[in-house]
């Protein structure tokens, strides 16, 4: 992993009662590849913590960028009271997630803030001009008070970007997939057997699923690309 920096806190977005975009300014030569995680150490009401975040910008965006779930923890109560201006220390870029671009196909299987590295890809594919033959984002959520980013993959459609939102607790007159990703709602969305990889990133519990769900598609290991938030390596 690369050297770490002071870096000031700039500013953050609120989405729903308990999820925040926080912003960092970005050091001098800091780069990444979209999909990459970084360090982020605060000081807490329990002493100096450090947490793993993905990158939620991309590469070219002159800040760097989380998106995580406000949980109540020390670490998470000192991040949402930081003011701007105050300095905390980011180290990476670490991780090795990423869709290269001869990928011309591809599947991302994401849930609530587990979107954060699969926004990083996407946004940076669209500052960039690329363009997929067809990209599936299959995106869960508990509900529909807050799905980070979503306005902005409804916007991907240039891109060939297909989103589609699956709610645990659908709102009223929603025609939509609901419940959870499984299997069948793969296989109504796309051809299993086109080759393409199938990128699966969130918390562990979802990963685990989605890791059974490629099982009963019979996707194979060298089409899976799968990061944990639990244990970025």
């Amino acid at each position: 992993m690369a050297g770490g920096h002071e870096v000031a806190y700039l500013d953050r977005d609120e989405c729903g009662s308990d999820i925040v975009t926080v912003r960092f300014e970005k050091p001098e030569g800091y780069s990444f590849t979209p999909g990459q995680w970084f360090t982020l150490r605060l000081e807490t009401d329990a002493g100096p913590a450090t947490e793993t975040f993905s990158h939620s910008s991309a590469p070219s965006d002159p800040f760097i960028e989380l998106t995580t779930r406000a949980s109540g923890s020390p670490f998470k109560r000192a991040l949402v009271a930081l003011e701007p201006g105050q300095r905390v220390h980011v180290n990476g870029p670490g991780g090795r997630l990423s869709v290269g671009d001869e990928v011309q196909r591809v599947a991302f299987l994401a849930g609530g803030v587990g979107i954060t590295p699969v926004r990083s890809i996407l946004r940076d594919a669209r500052v960039r001009g690329r363009r997929f033959a067809d990209a599936l984002l299959l995106y869960g959520n508990r509900d529909d008070s807050c799905v980070p980013f979503l306005g902005e993959f409804e916007e991907m459609a240039e891109i060939g970007l297909r989103v589609v939102v699956v709610y645990e607790q659908p709102p009223t007159g929603w025609t939509g997939e609901a419940g959870f990703i499984t299997a069948e709602t793969v296989r109504r969305h796309l051809d299993v057997t086109d080759g393409r990889p199938f990128v699966v990133t969130g918390p562990p519990v979802m990963v685990t699923a989605m890791e059974r769900v490629l099982d009963e598609l019979e996707i194979p290991a060298e089409r899976r690309r799968v990061e944990s938030f639990s244990s970025p390596t």
